[in-house]
């Protein structure tokens, strides 16, 4: 699949420190029934950047709102997870975009779904190429940042959500320690108006107070760069229980919520999807379209 390349153009009229390039340029193409921004053969199979491959570009299908064609007024991002199973990752990941828009649109909402997919499926070895993927997720989150700028450039009044699977918690929360770094998207005051972890593959420290650690302030950027943060956690999801467990030594936010004791964001709120999700990791959409769709349409009531 051919998609239009896009890279790091600084707008004469935008002025850009910290992150030095979170302003970008426009582009075109691929061949999907959602659309796709993507950042498929970045990354090599040691999660690094391949050469010719920059920290804040990505590619697009040709028809993502905003950058390619006319502004909506309302976009959410879905990032999908891992996959080590799939003969065609790159399908897969497709085939759950297209998943993830069906049922929210039956669920309701009326705003414009596009994709984001990554190299997922890298890396190999005793843990199945888990750190690998975990490298290439945090470093698609400065990627993920640039198309919220790039976006909220030429749609500033619109609304921008993010929606994740599993590993793509990974992507999505590091995309918003990128923005918290950039003074052009935080001088002009902008947002991501929702959030939403499906089963986040995430350590469950993640959006509290306790998890700041140097430059991984987790808690500040879902603080300050979202309206509102919604996780969506199953106690019986036992594909978390198992990478936590078996590679992490540690629990999940997406299997326990966020650790008991601990403070959280502000504007972080979490439900308990034991009930409608069980062990079933891929569920999610399945079983909680109602609810994220609801938090959607009432992000307000919630901070």
């Amino acid at each position: 699949m051919a998609f239009n390349r896009r890279t790091f153009l600084k707008r004469s009229a935008v002025t850009t420190t910290g992150l030095a390039a979170l302003v970008g340029s426009a582009g075109t193409a691929a061949a999907s029934d959602v659309p796709l921004v993507s950042t498929r053969g970045h990354f090599d199979d040691d999660g690094n950047l391949v050469s010719g491959k920059g920290t804040f570009t990505y590619d697009t299908s040709g028809d993502v709102p905003g950058v390619d064609t006319s502004c909506v007024g309302d976009l959410t991002v879905f990032v999908h997870g891992w996959d080590k199973n799939s003969d065609d990752p790159e399908q897969a990941a497709h085939d759950k975009i297209s998943h993830a828009q069906s049922e929210l649109a039956a669920a309701g909402y009326d705003g414009t779904v596009v994709g984001y997919t990554w190299d997922n499926d890298v890396g190999g070895g005793l843990d199945y190429g888990w750190s690998e993927a975990k490298d290439a997720a945090q470093g698609n989150g400065p990627k993920l940042a640039q198309f919220a700028v790039d976006f909220a450039y030429d749609c500033p009044d619109a609304d921008l959500r993010f929606v994740s699977h599993s590993l793509g918690a990974q992507v999505l929360l590091s995309s918003l320690r990128s923005l918290d770094e950039s003074s052009w998207w935080n001088d002009g005051g902008y947002e991501i108006t929702s959030t939403h972890l499906l089963g986040a593959a995430q350590d469950n420290e993640a959006p509290t107070k306790e998890s700041v650690e140097g430059s991984w302030d987790t808690y500040g950027a879902i603080t300050d760069q979202t309206t509102g943060s919604f996780d969506y956690h199953s106690h019986e999801d036992d594909v978390l229980q198992w990478i936590y467990n078996s590679y992490e030594f540690d629990q999940a936010l997406g299997e326990t919520g966020y650790e008991d004791g601990n403070t959280p964001a502000p504007n972080y709120t979490e439900f308990d999807a034991t009930s409608q999700v069980g062990d079933d990791h891929s569920g999610y959409l399945s079983n909680l379209s109602d609810e994220i769709v609801y938090h959607m349409n009432h992000v307000d009531a919630y901070v």
